[in-house]
């Protein structure tokens, strides 16, 4: 005879496990990414516009502003502007500059991050998601 280790019900360990819903901490992590990415980004504009580096200096603000009100398309303009920035480092040699554009990549790949800037879908549209206007009488 064999041993019977299901018994139709689950195990007390496994009270909170599976339960729906994020973790309470989520909102707390979010908001801890977007202060250190547009932080960061607020900073590096600074530094650049002190080194006259024009245009990082005026990307850098406009990417900031978009992860801060979280626009659908932020997520993708801060991959343009940290690989810009990471390819700029390496040709340069500025090595902190390629540490900077590695993190914050790598800060992007996090959870807190993805539910804080969605992924982009393909084939969906901005348009889709909204309700129809009514056409207008004028």
């Amino acid at each position: 005879m064999r041993p019977r280790f299901d018994r139709g019900r689950r195990p007390f360990y496994a009270r909170g496990v599976g339960s729906p819903g994020p973790p309470a901490t989520s909102s707390v992590a979010e908001r801890l990414v977007v202060i250190a990415v547009v932080g960061g980004l607020v900073v590096h504009a600074a530094l650049a516009l002190a080194a006259h580096r024009w245009i990082s200096g005026l990307a850098a603000p406009i990417v900031a502003a978009l992860l801060a009100r979280r626009h659908p398309r932020a997520r993708f303009a801060a991959y343009v502007l940290f690989s810009a920035l990471a390819v700029r480092g390496l040709v340069g040699g500025a090595w902190p500059l390629v540490l900077f554009a590695g993190a914050g990549i790598l800060v992007l790949q996090t959870p807190a991050a993805r539910r804080a800037w969605p992924r982009l879908v393909a084939g969906t549209t901005r348009s889709a998601a909204r309700p129809a206007r009514p056409p207008s009488s004028t």
